[in-house]
């Protein structure tokens, strides 16, 4: 018994009880006496992207000890952590509300009549474009009906419109409140190539809720001013500047959805730290880790803790929870507010996820995707 406690002790036992549940391809070391034996290829979720091998620890090659799962390499990425000033121009135009239209009739509401609904994108009139709002008032007028072109969720429908000739102004309306772009302050994750990603959650329409499908749009860098400080129950936020000349663009904006917005380089590099390997999902391990993000105007690393991760087989929102520990940062913004969405975590010199939501009661944690699915979704 002492010499089965003692061994227990031994580094070599220390060295693989510290082993995590999953390393990079190719990077599961030996343990010493203890015989390393191979196990089946193992799928995840029945997600091939996820194949990976089994490395099985046991003792004269009969007790099982540990086994150790190796994950996918992943490419190098540069970490983000600038600010990031966030310009779209939505595809078409989105509806965000309704209104009656006073006629010689009486009070009518077109676009409700019509089917529409809050969230839905109109694109075109007639099979005719819409480029935003004016383009949409000028195609229906002098029309006693319109088919309209609307992009709702995944579906794409035909619906038939009746505008209203307003008595006071003799002009054809549609009868809904509409939005054509949308602009805010948020913070780049990462980049590959001529590619770059930031956000980590999609950017919704502020007063449906409905992610805002682009037409167009550009990032460019921020300067951050001013930091208001989150309390429990009250939602602190990143407050800056940016440019909205798309001349200044540091990229385009094509993708935009759960996992963020991304699209193609056109400016400087400047905005990108070092070239960091991305962790694979099981990599992640609760513990310490590093937030980059320019809270101060500066991007500078924060220390944090990852105290909770959700085993994702296939790609998913909210894989991690992670609280800030710097006292710096504590006393500058009380943990993640608004702006600090795309914040990039590193983990043992590893790119493991990206923040994207705070707690409004506990705005020392926040959620965090992710950053491999980030990096299959978007680059």
């Amino acid at each position: 018994m002492a010499l089965l406690f003692f061994w227990y002790l031994s580094p070599g036992m220390g060295a693989l009880r510290a082993l995590p549940e999953a390393v990079a391809a190719g990077e599961a070391p030996e343990a010493g006496a203890l015989i390393r034996s191979r196990a089946r290829p193992v799928r995840s979720a029945g997600d091939s992207r996820l194949t990976g091998e089994e490395t099985t620890y046991a003792l004269f090659g009969l007790l099982h000890l540990r086994t150790v799962t190796e994950a996918p390499a992943l490419p190098a990425v540069f970490r983000g952590g600038a600010a990031a000033g966030i310009v779209l121009y939505t595809k078409g135009v989105q509806v965000v509300g309704f209104t009656t239209v006073d006629t010689e009739e009486g009070a009518r509401s077109p676009a409700s009549a019509a089917g529409l609904k809050k969230g839905d994108a109109i694109l075109a009139v007639d099979g005719r474009p819409i480029t935003g709002a004016l383009s949409l008032s000028q195609l229906i007028q002098g029309r006693e009906e319109a088919a309209l072109t609307v992009r709702r969720g995944e579906e794409q429908l035909i619906l038939t419109l009746r505008p209203a000739r307003e008595q006071s102004t003799k002009e054809d309306k549609l009868g809904a409140y509409v939005r054509e772009s949308t602009s805010g302050i948020g913070t780049l994750s990462f980049a590959r190539g001529e590619r770059y990603c930031a956000l980590g959650h999609a950017v919704t329409d502020v007063d449906t809720g409905a992610t805002l499908l682009p037409g167009r749009g550009f990032v460019t860098l921020a300067r951050i001013t001013a930091a208001r400080r989150a309390e429990a129950g009250r939602v602190g936020e990143l407050e800056g500047t940016f440019s909205t000349a798309e001349g200044e663009a540091l990229g385009a904006v094509d993708t935009n959805g759960d996992y963020g917005v991304a699209g193609r380089l056109t400016g400087s590099g400047a905005a990108w730290g070092p070239e960091l390997p991305v962790a694979a999902a099981a990599q992640a391990q609760t513990g310490d880790a590093t937030l980059y993000c320019a809270a101060d105007g500066s991007v500078k690393g924060y220390a944090c803790r990852v105290i909770r991760l959700k085993v994702q087989s296939a790609p998913g929102v909210q894989g991690m929870m992670i609280e800030v520990t710097d006292k710096d940062l504590l006393a500058l913004t009380g943990g993640i507010v608004p702006g600090m969405s795309g914040s990039p975590v590193v983990q043992n010199g590893r790119l493991i996820g990206v923040v994207t939501h705070v707690f409004v009661n506990e705005p020392k944690r926040g959620y965090c995707v992710y950053a491999q699915w980030m990096l299959e979704r978007l680059l």
